[in-house]
């Protein structure tokens, strides 16, 4: 048995749009018509091909309604037996090329023709990771260091929470920082060392509190730690550098700022007309204070424009008088190295 779609004709119950642009959600609806049709060979080739269309008449009959296995929405449409005029078949009968014996007309109706779903716009990315396990260099076997990594968190005016990150990493006593690298669980790498600007080194494997083959996670103390500056990291054995067989890495920079204290609300309250901001390894000489992009000077006393480091600990200073009016973000700088936001300032 065949069937085959001869012609097909738009369904005469949908409206069609009369507008240019396109009409997505209106899919193009047709009416099918197929010609049923049985052919055997033999002695018996009649009486067969009147049974397998006796067979195919019966089960669409039972069966009129046919759930479609293409295009995954589940579309359903109505077969039906469709009488022809005489002159419709009349015309089939000469276009095709193999005589046609029983034959029955069916009508697939309706049948949804919808457009692809055009693919979901995927989401901009939030956070790209440019390395997160880096593969083993060939002149790197003994171990080698990529960057130093830290995400700074903090409260802005508001309680509004903010973030961002830093690479080379800038942090302050007691905070946290991650050294990536390659080979770091190797004897010849799983010391740290911390070089300072004349060359020198300092062992600091004792800032590693998680290590593996691809990265340390750096916490640094409270106390004991250089001051504020542009040091690097590098990865090495424990032999001293100065003896034979020791092994050292290449090296990556980081800073080390000095600690704002976050504590209580954001902005600064002053005493009077002074504000006070509170730390830690504030000295003398190396201080410098910014109101967003307004410079105060430096004084032995407070006055107007100016800041003073009173201790190791606290900075006092005064708005200059001709700062407009708004909200300022203070920003504190040791060694050239800048603290991460913390505290502002209220001019009104």
């Amino acid at each position: 048995m065949s069937a085959q779609c001869f012609t097909r004709r738009t369904d005469s119950w949908n409206r069609t749009h009369n507008r240019a642009f396109r009409t997505p959600y209106q899919p193009l609806s047709l009416d099918l018509y197929y010609l049923l049709t049985a052919y055997a060979k033999g002695v018996n080739a009649s009486r067969d091909e009147q049974r397998a269309m006796t067979a195919a008449l019966k089960c669409f009959h039972e069966h009129p309604i046919v759930t479609a296995t293409v295009g995954g929405n589940n579309i359903e449409f109505v077969l039906s037996l469709e009488p022809e005029t005489a002159d419709s078949v009349g015309r089939l009968w000469q276009a095709v090329t193999t005589s046609l014996r029983l034959s029955v007309v069916y009508k697939a109706s309706v049948v949804l023709v919808e457009p692809p779903t055009p693919p979901t716009q995927a989401k901009k990315p939030e956070t790209i990771n440019l390395a997160v396990s880096p593969a083993s260099l060939p002149f790197a076997s003994a171990g080698q260091v990529v960057s130093t990594y830290v995400r700074v968190s903090y409260i802005a005016p508001g309680n509004k929470p903010h973030s961002y990150e830093l690479i080379p990493a800038v942090v302050a006593p007691g905070q946290s920082l991650t050294l990536y690298g390659t080979g770091l669980n190797q004897s010849s790498s799983n010391r740290l060392y911390l070089i300072f600007p004349d060359g020198t080194e300092q062992d600091v494997t004792s800032w590693i509190s998680q290590a593996n083959e691809s990265r340390f996670l750096l916490s640094l103390p409270i106390a004991g730690i250089p001051t504020a500056g542009v040091y690097q990291l590098r990865a090495g054995n424990a032999v001293a550098i100065a003896t034979e067989g020791a092994i050292r890495s290449n090296a990556t920079p980081f800073s080390i700022a000095a600690w704002i204290d976050p504590a209580d609300s954001p902005i600064l309250s002053p005493s009077g007309s002074t504000y006070t901001l509170n730390g830690r390894s504030f000295s003398p000489g190396t201080v410098e204070v910014l109101l967003e992009t307004v410079s105060l000077s430096a004084s032995a006393t407070v006055a107007p424009g100016q800041f003073a480091v009173t201790s190791n600990t606290a900075i006092a200073f005064q708005l200059p008088d001709s700062l407009p009016n708004g909200v300022y973000g203070v920003r504190v700088r040791v060694n050239g190295v800048e603290s991460a936001p913390a505290k502002w300032v209220v001019k009104s």
